[in-house]
């Protein structure tokens, strides 16, 4: 997908998403409520997307200083100790309001404007999936918390997928890709393809069929979203259908999630 493809795509599906969320968060009983799976309220919850979507719209500006990914991830949370709101309706107005602050950002400058997410090089397209997956995937932590329904688009698994496959390099496991030399050909369903390459440890992102793969994963979107994230058992996805692999070192792809660092 091209990048134009990617941004504008993106920021159609951003208000939608966030409209949900904040309903939803709008309607618990209680934000004091643990998220699935999770040491954070749901009022954290939300208040980290909102954080985090200002703080992107804080990235697109240039001569913006870097930062590692702890130190975003900590300035993040800075914020968000920062902000005494709990009332549950001020609090899906300020996760509405960041995201569309962030979507202001993006609508002033082209799908290829850099960005030094840190310090990964990526592009605006690329962000934006980022926070579209902030928002689909917290969506869901705090949706299953409360016991309430939260589909995900396919479309917009895979846009979230295009934010977050750049960024993968940051969160290599440099134990268990030390010296590691293969080739992951990923095709999502009625999505894109690419080639995520490591040689001798070293994390790689291709154009799909630029050269031989190992193994080829084909994904369900919404279900490679999932596991990649620790949302969804692989094996539950590979006996759902969701997952299937190929190729002449076909298990290779059940190891594939174990690559990556938890974010």
């Amino acid at each position: 997908m091209e990048a134009e493809d990617t941004l504008s795509q993106a920021c159609r599906a951003l208000p939608s998403s966030t409209a949900s969320l904040a309903e939803l968060v709008t309607s618990a009983p209680d934000l004091s409520l643990a998220a699935r799976n999770s040491d954070w309220t749901l009022r954290h919850v939300a208040l980290h997307v909102a954080t985090t979507a200002r703080y992107f719209a804080e990235m697109v500006e240039p001569g913006r200083p870097v930062c590692g990914l702890g130190e975003l991830h900590d300035d993040i949370e800075r914020r968000v100790a920062d902000i005494p709101e709990g009332d549950p309706v001020k609090v899906g107005a300020l996760l509405q309001d960041g995201v569309e602050e962030f979507l202001e950002r993006c609508a002033e400058r082209p799908a290829t404007h850099p960005v030094d997410f840190a310090g990964c090089p990526i592009n605006l397209a690329a962000l934006a999936g980022l926070m579209l997956s902030e928002v689909v995937l917290h969506g869901y932590d705090v949706a299953f918390a409360l016991g309430a329904p939260w589909p995900i688009d396919p479309g917009d698994a895979s846009l979230s997928l295009a934010g977050l496959v750049p960024v993968l390099s940051l969160i290599v496991d440099p134990e268990r890709t030390r010296g590691l030399s293969a080739g992951y050909g990923v095709e999502l369903r009625n999505g894109p393809a690419l080639t995520i390459r490591f040689t001798d440890g070293v994390y790689g992102l291709e154009a799909s069929g630029t050269a031989p793969v190992d193994v080829t994963i084909s994904a369900d979107p919404v279900g490679f979203l999932m596991v990649g994230t620790g949302r969804l058992s692989r094996y539950e996805a590979v006996a759902l259908g969701l997952l299937s692999a190929g190729g002449r070192r076909p298990e290779l792809a059940l190891g594939f999630p174990d690559l990556f660092l938890k974010a």
